[in-house]
């Protein structure tokens, strides 16, 4: 039940079983106003009313309420820790517990909160830096290791940077697979837009 990004507690599971029980007509709004307030840090996501209303839509004790809260806010915090294909990510929420209905809201908040940062970012970052980005790579190979006798790893360094400011990240081959078909899941996109 477990996936590499996430592991799963009893705490958990308890939370994603109360999850799965609330109605999916509610439950994109719930999670999306979690996401929001999480954004806003030092909010506090629903004051004593409005839980107390929660309870009575979802039909769920108080206890249960905020096991679902804090599941969703645990699992929602590690999803924007990861980069993923879509389809990826639902598999792996299926596999912890969550149904698909639930997987898909998770997905579709964690795309368009996804999409909301790096438009952020790139507004904020490369606004500034006049089209002069630059990007560099070059590849090392792990020939070998105290673990590792007679072993290959290959890593690729990836270095982008506007005017002083650089940034460079070492990953692996698939690491690296990951984020050119993430590239073009978002060249796509804009490609969808444009036409």
């Amino acid at each position: 039940m477990d996936c590499n990004w996430l592991k799963t507690s009893p705490s958990l599971s308890k939370g994603i079983t109360v999850i799965n029980q609330i109605d999916e007509a509610k439950f994109e709004q719930f999670l999306k106003r979690i996401v929001i307030k999480l954004r806003q840090q030092n909010t506090e996501i629903f004051t004593e009313e409005e839980r107390n209303k929660l309870e009575k839509i979802f039909n769920i004790s108080e206890e249960q309420l905020l096991l679902a809260i804090k599941s969703i806010i645990y699992v929602f915090k590690r999803m924007l820790k990861y980069i993923f294909m879509p389809a990826d990510l639902k598999s792996d929420l299926v596999n912890i517990g969550f149904n698909n209905e639930k997987s898909d809201f998770f997905v579709k908040v964690w795309s368009t909160e996804t999409s909301t940062t790096l438009n952020e970012l790139a507004s904020k970052k490369f606004e500034k830096c006049d089209d002069h980005m630059n990007i560099s790579w070059k590849l090392n190979t792990e020939l070998s290791s105290e673990y590792h006798r007679k072993c290959k790893i290959p890593k690729a360094y990836l270095s982008i940077g506007a005017d002083k400011k650089e940034t460079e990240m070492e990953l692996t081959h698939k690491e690296l697979h990951s984020i050119f078909l993430q590239f073009v899941s978002i060249q796509n996109e804009l490609d969808n837009i444009l036409v």
